[in-house]
Order: C-alpha cells, then structure tokens, then sequence
C-alpha cells in the first residue's frame, strides 16, 4: 500500500525545493505540523476515501481509514465520511466505521 501518486509527487516539489534538506529532515517538519496545516488537506483526504470506494478497495480504504484517525481523530473522519455520504458515496465495506458512523 502507498500513498497517493498526489501526495508524493507533492513530496517531492517539497525535496525539490530544499535540495539541502535530507527527505527525513523534510518528513520530521511534516509529522510535526507542515502537512496538517497544508490547504487543502481535507478534500485531499476525502479524496483518497472516495477513490478507494469507488475502486471497492476495501482493505486500503480500512488501512487509510485507520491512519487518519490515528492522526486527526474520530471528529475528523466522521467528518469526511459524513461527507462522502452527502455526496451520495455509500461506503459498504464491512467493519469501516469504527469511530460510530457510516455502519455497513
């Protein structure tokens, strides 16, 4: 599983821009805020969730599911995924919503 080509490709104008910094320097000022506050992070993640329905990937909707809620907490996926199903997005991969909306 990786991430998306989107946010590598983002990864690397980051390495391009800094050609002194190591990625781990670049990684480390991420994790500890850059990527958070980056525009835009939001529908970049509610993205991602709908690519994976939308391609019946189940088990890399779970895995990506699962690190945002590591990440952001359960506010914020039930957020997006509140989202998704406004938009008519119905997730139906079984045991997805374990912070309490969207059961399937």
């Amino acid at each position: 599983m990786r991430l998306p080509r989107a946010l590598d490709e983002w990864f690397v104008q980051r390495l391009d821009l800094k050609p002194e910094a190591s990625a781990t320097e670049l990684l480390v000022s991420l994790v500890h805020g850059g990527l958070r506050l980056r525009d835009g992070y939001m529908a970049v993640h509610r993205r991602s969730l709908e690519h994976y329905v939308a391609t019946g990937q189940g088990e890399a909707y779970r895995l990506y599911r699962r690190c945002l809620l590591d990440t952001f907490g359960a506010q914020y996926v039930d957020h997006l995924e509140r989202w998704l199903a406004a938009d008519g997005i119905a997730v139906t991969f079984a045991d997805t919503a374990e912070s309490g909306s969207l059961r399937a």
